[in-house]
C-alpha cells in the first residue's frame, strides 16, 4: 500500500509542510547530493513519497536558503574550540552558468590540517593535508571575506600556530588574506608560478616545440629547487636577447609578475619549511561542493537559487549534516513562534499560582470519571499524541 504522510504542526516542534520531518530532510538532502530529477526517482521507488519535482524544489530551496542565514557567523559567537597547529587555506573562484545566459563567480576557500609524514613509496617526508573543509558563496569580494568567517572561525584559524595560504596571486584574494590573518605566510601555488613561467617560454621558442620542452623541464626544476631570483633573471635575459619580439608585452608581463611575487614563489625555502606549495585542496574543492552538483549536463541555475544550495552542499562535504540540519529546525521554530519560551527560560510562577485548591481537586476528579466512562485506551486512539490527524493511522 503507498505510504501517505500528513501535514504536522510545528507546536510539536516539527517543521512545517505536508511531510514528515524525516521525509523533508530526505528530500533536502537528496537534492543536495543529486539533480532533482534523479532524487524524485529515488524518493519515489525507496521512500514510496509522491511529489511533483516542482515541490521537491520548493522544499530543498527553502530549508536551503535557512541554512544560508544559519551560516553567518553571529556577532556574540563563542570563542573557538578546535587548536589546529598548522592550518592551510587555499582560496579560488569558478564559474557557474544562470537560466539567463550569464556567468556568476562562486568563490570557495578551504581548510585543512599539514604535517610532515614519511612516505615510504617515495623515500622520503612529504607534507601531507588531511581534514578538509570547505566554504562557497556567490558574493562580491568583500562580502565573500565577511561570511567566510564562520568557516575559518570553526576550523580555529585564530588559535593555529602557523596558517599557510596557497593561491593565485589576484588582489581579492590577497585582500581575503589581509582580512582574516594578515600575517600568515603566503605561497603562489607552484603550477600556477609554472604557467607564467611557461607563457615566456611558448612566446620565444614556440609552443608544442621541442626546444620550449627541453627549456620548460629544465626551468621548472630549477624553479623547485633554485632560489626564485635566479629564474626570474633568466627569464630577463632571455626577454632581452628577443628585445624586438611581437609579444613583448605578454613576456614583460609575466616576468614581472614572478618579479613582484619573489618571497610568494621561494619554494626551496617552503620545501625546506615542509610548507605546502600548491592549491589542490580548493581545486579539488570546486569539483566536491559545487561542479559535482551545479554543473552537470545542461545544467542552468536562478541567481537566487546557488547560495541556498552550496550552503546545503557544505553541509554534506563538510561532514556537517547532522548539526547544520537541527540549526536548521531550530532556526525554523524560531521564526514561526519567535515568542515561545524555551528551556533556558523558565515560565515564571507566583506564589498564588502554586498552590492547589479544593475547587482544582474536584474539576480534576470530575475529569477523571469523565475519561473512565469512555474507557479510552492509548493504543486504540492516538489523538492524544497527533491531534493534527484526520483519520487514525491504524485505521487507514
Amino acid at each position: 500500500m503507498e505510504q501517505r504522510f500528513f501535514p504536522l504542526d510545528s507546536a510539536l516542534g516539527l517543521l512545517r509542510g505536508a511531510y514528515t520531518p524525516q521525509v523533508q530532510e530526505a528530500i533536502t538532502r537528496l537534492s543536495s547530493r543529486m539533480s532533482y530529477g534523479e532524487a524524485h526517482e529515488e524518493l519515489s521507488l525507496l521512500w514510496k513519497v509522491q511529489i511533483s519535482r516542482s515541490s521537491l524544489r520548493q522544499v530543498t530551496l527553502r530549508h536551503g536558503r535557512v541554512a544560508e542565514k544559519v551560516g553567518k557567523l553571529e556577532a556574540e559567537a563563542p570563542p573557538a574550540t578546535a587548536q589546529p597547529e598548522q592550518l592551510v587555506m587555499g582560496t579560488d573562484g569558478a564559474m557557474v552558468q544562470l537560466t539567463t545566459g550569464e556567468w556568476r563567480e562562486v568563490k570557495t576557500v578551504s581548510f585543512g590540517e599539514f604535517r610532515p609524514v614519511w612516505d615510504d613509496k617515495q623515500r622520503k617526508v612529504v607534507t601531507r593535508t588531511e581534514n578538509i573543509s570547505y566554504f562557497s558563496r556567490v558574493e562580491t569580494a568583500n562580502e565573500f571575506s565577511r561570511s567566510a568567517l564562520v568557516e575559518w572561525h570553526r576550523r580555529g584559524g585564530e588559535n593555529a600556530q602557523r596558517v599557510v595560504a596557497v593561491q593565485d596571486g589576484a588582489l581579492w584574494i590577497q585582500a581575503f588574506i589581509d582580512y582574516h590573518c594578515p600575517q600568515a605566510v603566503r605561497v603562489i601555488d607552484f603550477a600556477h608560478a609554472q604557467a607564467y613561467v611557461a607563457s615566456v617560454g611558448r612566446a620565444i621558442h614556440g609552443p608544442e616545440t621541442e626546444a620550449f620542452r627541453q627549456w620548460y623541464a629544465r626551468m621548472s626544476k630549477q624553479l623547485g629547487r633554485q632560489p626564485p631570483q635566479r629564474t626570474v633573471n633568466e627569464l630577463r635575459l632571455l626577454q632581452r636577447q628577443h628585445s624586438g619580439h611581437p609579444e613583448g608585452a605578454a613576456i614583460e608581463l609575466a616576468i614581472r609578475y614572478l618579479e613582484r611575487r619573489l618571497p610568494m614563489i621561494d619554494y626551496p625555502h617552503f620545501r625546506q619549511q615542509q610548507i605546502p606549495i600548491g592549491s589542490g585542496n580548493v581545486e579539488s574543492g570546486h569539483k566536491v561542493v559545487m561542479q559535482r552538483r551545479m554543473k552537470q549536463a545542461g545544467m542552468r541555475w536562478a541567481e537566487g537559487s546557488l547560495n541556498p544550495m552550496l550552503a546545503l552542499r557544505m553541509a554534506l562535504c563538510n561532514g556537517t549534516w547532522q548539526t547544520s540540519w537541527q540549526a536548521i529546525v531550530a532556526r525554523v521554530r524560531q521564526e514561526r513562534y519567535p515568542n515561545r519560551r524555551t528551556h533556558k527560560q523558565p515560565m515564571a510562577h507566583s506564589k498564588e499560582s502554586l498552590v492547589v485548591t479544593e475547587a482544582d481537586c474536584q474539576r480534576m476528579m470530575a475529569l477523571a470519571k469523565r475519561m473512565a466512562k469512555k474507557k479510552r485506551q492509548p493504543w486504540q486512539d492516538n489523538r492524544w499524541l497527533f491531534p493534527h490527524r484526520a483519520k487514525l493511522i491504524h485505521r487507514n
